[in-house]
């Protein structure tokens, strides 16, 4: 074994040396690796009445014996049209074709002498042309030299109306976040590209860009498939590349194509493929990047083990796969749309400025574009506004414009055209963008209804404990949050599936803001839950709402009363109540909390959730003795049906007053936790149409009669209870004069300076 061990060694040695024999370098001297491949582009008048693209190619020997001549081979694999020229060392020859063409005569160099290989392409046209050049080493007399280098020059005259650009459904610029199966497995991951396209239609792929940061990633490839291949090999694929492992761990991954593949009118879909060795980190559990707003087609997913047939990720609402193309083709320069944007609120003969997103479709950057907007069928004057920051190929970035509010109060669709890009024309300039204005006759600001599904058997729903909390901190009042406990059954706060409104929650954690998409109620829908509460924030109410409850002295019923008044005209609502606690807790298995993060450690898990980790306060599978909050006790909804009447369709100017009792609940081990915690009453303005809530109120419930509150038990002369002299129930006592109930019946009045 040892000698067999030195005679690879000294095999090893000895191609070593006789590689440096001769190397290839550049006009500068610049010496290239051996196999390397250089790209000419390039284009030079050949002196006569002609062009061609040189490949500015030298050999030098280094290390050859003396005597020692050299030759040059030339090998090509593609010409699309014109000839190859190669003049080593003396005679020119042309070659039209492809194949491999043996030396035309030898050179003799010195040490360190360079001789030009005086070799180019003559193109007749458009196209491209791959050659691999071989130096070839010849000893005194030998009749065959021996292959010591070899270089792959890749010429293309392209046309000046072909552009390379990297196109995907994300630009680069999206937050990202990961998704996986949290063991190990082999993924593959793709996008599917319609054959019509709007950007990639014609064009051809080069090249494929993805991220892989997971630590135990390996045997990684990208592939390009007319299908999706239930096996995903060389041969079920039109191009299976290998990716080599020094590339992984990076966000960006750029793997060129061995050869341009053009996307056919049926579409084609291109992806990546890698194996997880071990689920160890987290990365690893979750490898596959993704950013952006879900869409159709851009998150295309399967494993070989644990999800074994394509799955497009859409109905997840996951977002895109962050995969990339290099697309080569013509591109217009000047080519833009407005994207899709949420509706505007003006005020009545006011003006709103408006971050109108704009799409990028074209090779220059856009730093300014003209635009006209058309309502009732009459198109106003040209404008002109500047982008925020240029917005290149690609990419949408935002363009402020200004949106005039009607002279009355309503809901208007308008459409915005884009008619110019740089003062210059927009190839997309009849491509229309539609909007909603709502005129309001006041802005009013908006409180925000966070509903989140959630339950003590659910071991990832202290995530959501946080986060609901985190937006109570951040945002005090205008935060009003309710705490569905719809997830087991087995929940001392257990709210019965038609004793609320249907959210369609398929799991726990998420919660809906405002009844909008279902989103993690600590992540939101990117990092942080807070960004996604403060953009809904931003946006007016459609009305004005107040809300009051009183509850009787043996906490059985609330009377709620609430007045609303619509500041946009021709809007029908619909009103609902929600009653919910703060601070309940309780002994026994249905108050303890699931926590699976206790398999974490505090440097694993998001900050504010190591108390959730492995050595933190709540760092058990089971946590006793959470405070939990925001948790609805009692809706307006009996039997799946909202008992509180429509509002109808309201008028400007003329509030409506609701009122409804809602029953609380009777369940013992609830009912004892009730008495101990804050109340509040909570109404809800939901848009009969659209289902969304517009606006939202709370207010802490007050105890209608607090001197009649009966006997708990005569013998104990305990404080159970404080109310304020209102009626509010409070845990502390309060400056000026308290109301004490006393667990033997007795009420006191208290002084606190």
């Amino acid at each position: 074994m040892n000698r067999i061990f030195t005679i690879l060694s000294l095999c090893l040695l000895s191609i070593a040396a006789t590689a440096q024999e001769y190397v290839f370098t550049d006009k500068n001297g610049s010496v290239y690796d051996d196999g390397a491949v250089i790209n000419r582009t390039e284009v030079v008048d050949n002196g006569f009445e002609g062009f061609m693209i040189p490949a500015d190619l030298f050999v030098k020997k280094v290390g050859a014996a003396e005597g020692n001549q050299v030759a040059i081979q030339a090998e090509i694999t593609k010409i699309d049209n014109g000839s190859l020229q190669l003049c080593f060392p003396t005679y020119c020859q042309n070659y039209t074709a492809a194949g491999t063409y043996e030396p035309n005569g030898k050179a003799t160099l010195t040490v360190n002498e360079s001789k030009d290989l005086e070799t180019e392409w003559v193109p007749e046209g458009y196209g491209e042309c791959t050659v691999t050049y071989t130096a070839k080493s010849y000893q005194p007399l030998a009749s065959e030299g021996t292959a010591v280098r070899t270089i792959t020059v890749k010429y293309k005259y392209a046309d000046p109306a072909v552009m390379q650009n990297w196109w995907g459904y994300v630009t680069g610029n999206e937050t990202l976040s990961r998704v996986g199966i949290q063991a190990a497995d082999t993924y593959h991951c793709a996008i599917y590209i319609p054959g019509n396209h709007a950007i990639a239609a014609g064009k051809t792929i080069n090249a494929v860009r993805f991220g892989l940061v997971a630590p135990h990633a390996t045997n990684a490839k990208v592939w390009v498939a007319s299908d999706l291949p239930v096996t995903v090999d060389a041969s079920h694929t039109l191009s299976f590349v290998d990716v080599p492992e020094s590339k992984l761990g990076n966000e960006q991954i750029d793997i060129e194509l061995p050869s341009a593949i053009e996307i056919p009118a049926e579409g084609i879909y291109v992806g990546y493929s890698f194996t997880i060795t071990s689920a160890s980190t987290t990365a690893d559990k979750y490898p596959v990047l993704f950013g952006g707003e879900p869409a159709t087609n851009t998150l295309i997913l399967k494993t070989d083990n644990a999800v074994t047939t394509w799955s497009d990720l859409v109905s997840n609402n996951f977002g895109r796969l962050f995969l990339q193309v290099l697309l080569e083709g013509t591109f217009p320069e000047n080519t833009a749309t407005a994207s899709d944007f949420d509706p505007v609120y003006v005020e009545v003969g006011g003006t709103a400025t408006v971050a109108v997103p704009v799409m990028n479709a074209g090779g220059t950057p856009i730093n300014n574009i003209d635009y006209t907007i058309t309502s009732d069928g009459v198109t106003g004057t040209e404008q002109h506004a500047v982008a925020t920051t240029p917005i290149i190929f690609n990419t949408t970035g935002n363009v402020d414009i200004l949106v005039q509010g009607d002279a009355v109060s309503g809901t208007k669709t308008r459409t915005i055209n884009i008619t110019k890009i740089n003062g210059q024309a927009n190839a997309n300039a009849n491509v229309a963008t539609s909007f909603v204005v709502n005129t309001l006759s006041e802005l009013v600001a908006r409180n925000v209804a966070v509903e989140e599904n959630t339950g003590t058997g659910c071991g990832w729903c202290p995530r959501g404990l946080i986060g609901m909390d985190k937006l109570r901190e951040n945002f005090g009042d205008r935060f009003v949050g309710i705490g569905i406990h719809q997830y087991n059954s087995g929940d001392a706060m257990y709210i019965a599936k038609n004793a609320y409104a249907s959210l369609s929650f398929e799991g726990a954690p998420s919660c809906r803001i405002d009844r909008g998409a279902v989103i993690d109620p600590y992540y939101g829908t990117g990092n942080d839950i807070i960004e996604d509460f403060r953009a809904e924030m931003a946006i007016p109410a459609l009305a004005k709402v107040n809300v009051t409850g009183t509850i009787d002295a043996k906490l059985t019923k609330v009377n709620a009363k609430a007045e609303v008044e619509t500041v946009l005209e021709g809007k029908e609502y619909n009103l609902e109540f929600v009653v919910i606690g703060d601070g309940l807790k309780g002994t026994g298995s249905s108050w303890n909390q699931a926590n699976n993060y206790v398999q974490y450690s505090a440097s694993e898990v998001e900050p504010d959730l190591a108390i959730f980790a492995s050595g933190g306060k709540y760092g058990q599978s089971s946590v006793t003795g959470w405070s939990f909050n925001d948790v609805a006790l009692v809706s307006s909804y009996v039997s799946s049906k909202n008992q509180v009447p429509t509002l109808g369709t309201l008028s400007i100017g003329e509030p409506v007053e609701t009122e409804y009792s809602l029953k609380m609940p009777t369940k013992t081990t609830l009912k004892n936790a009730v008495k101990d915690a804050d109340l509040y009453i909570i109404a809800l303005v939901v848009d009969k149409q659209s289902k969304k809530i517009v606006n939202a109120a709370k207010a802490a419930i007050t105890v209608a009669n607090p001197d009649a509150i009966e006997t708990v038990n005569a013998s104990d002369d305990t404080e159970v209870a404080r109310y304020t002299l209102d009626g509010r129930r409070v845990n502390n006592g309060q400056k000026g004069l308290n109301i004490v109930r006393m667990a033997n019946g007795k009420t006191i009045k208290v002084i606190n300076k």
